[in-house]
Formats: structure tokens, C-alpha cells, sequence
């Protein structure tokens, strides 16, 4: 459903309208032209409680109390579309939009169209 809104949202050049500050794979991958998977281990969230795992939209699991615990102890192949029930339908910044930059940033085409702002 969140695809079929951002395609409906993005159709006839309106995309240009909107002034979101994600890259343009990322909103490619809103709108389901590409698919990615979830790098949640990208942006990690830390609070008074210590460091949120997998990402600050699942409470369920335990922090950790350092950072390398954080990486090191957490089982990242565990989450993401597929592989936790809770994952299924999420297309949030938190897991995608990293995903999005790097294959940006290894792609001389998708770098320039993110530098000239065309999204």
C-alpha cells in the first residue's frame, strides 16, 4: 500500500514538488522501482536506556549498553523483509535510506543524480 500512495503521490512529474531530504533511490525505492534490504545496523539509535536494537521502531528486543555490543552481540540477519514478522511491511528511513546512499554512492550515474538534485 505505501508504494501504491508514493507512486500516486510522485505520478506526472509531481515528485519535483515535494521537498523531501532523502535520496532519490531511496524515493525510487518508496515508489517500488528498486528494492533494497535493511541496513537498520546503519543508523544507530541511542537513548537514556543505552543503545535501541534493531532499530527505534521495534522496543521489543533488549538494548545494549555499549555501541560494540550493540554491533557485535545483535543477530542483524535476523530482521529485515522475510526474516521477522514485525520487518514485513516496514519501509522506514532507518533501514532503507542507508541502503539507498551506499548504492548511491557506488554508482557514478546514481552519485550525479543525487548531486544535481534530480530526483
Amino acid at each position: 500500500r505505501t508504494r501504491e500512495i508514493f507512486t500516486e503521490a510522485f505520478r506526472g512529474g509531481k515528485r519535483k514538488e515535494w521537498r523531501l531530504n532523502h535520496s532519490p533511490l531511496y524515493l525510487d525505492f518508496l515508489e517500488g522501482k528498486v528494492d533494497f534490504q535493511c541496513s537498520a545496523w546503519a543508523i544507530p539509535c541511542y537513548s537514556v536506556f543505552g543503545w535501541q536494537r534493531p532499530c527505534y521502531l521495534m522496543s521489543d528486543a533488549p538494548y545494549a549498553e555499549s555501541y560494540r555490543e550493540l554491533i557485535e552481540e545483535t543477530d542483524w540477519d535476523q530482521y529485515g523483509r522475510g526474516r521477522h514478522p514485525k520487518c514485513e511491511n516496514c519501509m522506514a528511513h532507518v533501514g532503507y535510506e542507508p541502503t539507498a546512499v551506499v548504492a548511491t554512492m557506488t554508482s557514478l550515474r546514481h552519485g550525479l543524480r543525487a548531486a544535481v538534485g534530480r530526483g
